[in-house]
């Protein structure tokens, strides 16, 4: 009878409760594709995250400009005041929200809504890196390139993906969306896009070169 026994001796504890080379490789193939897709997740929400900054924000302010335009045929923000009287054609950098947003509103157009920063000027984006970053549009002008919208703040790898959204192809020197290492100064010098990883210096920013 003891005999007979032996050979069912194997349990939970017996030979085979370890895993074998190819239990093992699975488990790493399927760590790895998990690992993927939530990688792959967060590029695809980030993408999404970049393509509603531009169709909810820059591109309606680009609108708000083009409507004040055509319904009056001055230039929005040409001076910081909410009647805009003093006029040159040129944006004036100075021109709060505040004014803007009246200057709309006197001739019947909405400003882009306000959003979760209390701004319509304002947005927050988080960057590659996972900082939350704080955009800021500024009406300006510059002899080298005309009435333009400054967006102060930009992360590279936002400003690449507007580049690439706007002028399709992510170059930074042409076309109507460039980057300048400082927007502070009288004529922005334009340049490529720094690596994404690299994080925005304090005067660097994109530029929107506008319509009139």
């Amino acid at each position: 009878m003891m005999e007979g026994l032996k050979g069912h001796g194997k349990g939970p504890l017996g030979g085979n409760s370890g895993f074998t080379l190819i239990e093992m490789a699975i488990v790493l193939i399927i760590i790895g594709i998990i690992i993927g897709a939530v990688v792959k997740g967060k590029d695809l929400v980030r993408s999404a995250e970049q393509k509603r900054l531009y169709t909810t924000w820059i591109r309606e302010w680009q609108v708000s400009f083009n409507n004040y335009y055509d319904r009056t045929g001055w230039i929005l923000a040409d001076d910081a005041s909410d009647t805009n009287a003093t006029r040159d054609g040129r944006c004036n950098e100075g021109a709060t929200v505040g004014n803007i947003e009246t200057q709309l509103r006197r001739v019947g157009l909405e400003p882009p809504p306000s959003g979760s920063t209390g701004s319509s000027l304002v947005r927050t984006y988080t960057d590659s890196q996972g900082i939350q970053r704080t955009l800021t549009i500024v009406f300006d002008y510059a002899t080298n390139l005309g009435n333009f919208i400054r967006i102060n703040g930009v992360p590279n790898d936002l400003g690449m993906a507007l580049d690439r959204i706007i002028d399709g192809e992510m170059d930074g020197t042409t076309g109507d969306f460039l980057y300048t290492a400082d927007g502070t100064v009288a004529t922005p010098g334009v340049a490529s896009w720094p690596p994404a990883t690299t994080a925005p210096t304090a005067n660097a920013a994109a530029i929107l070169k506008l319509q009139f």
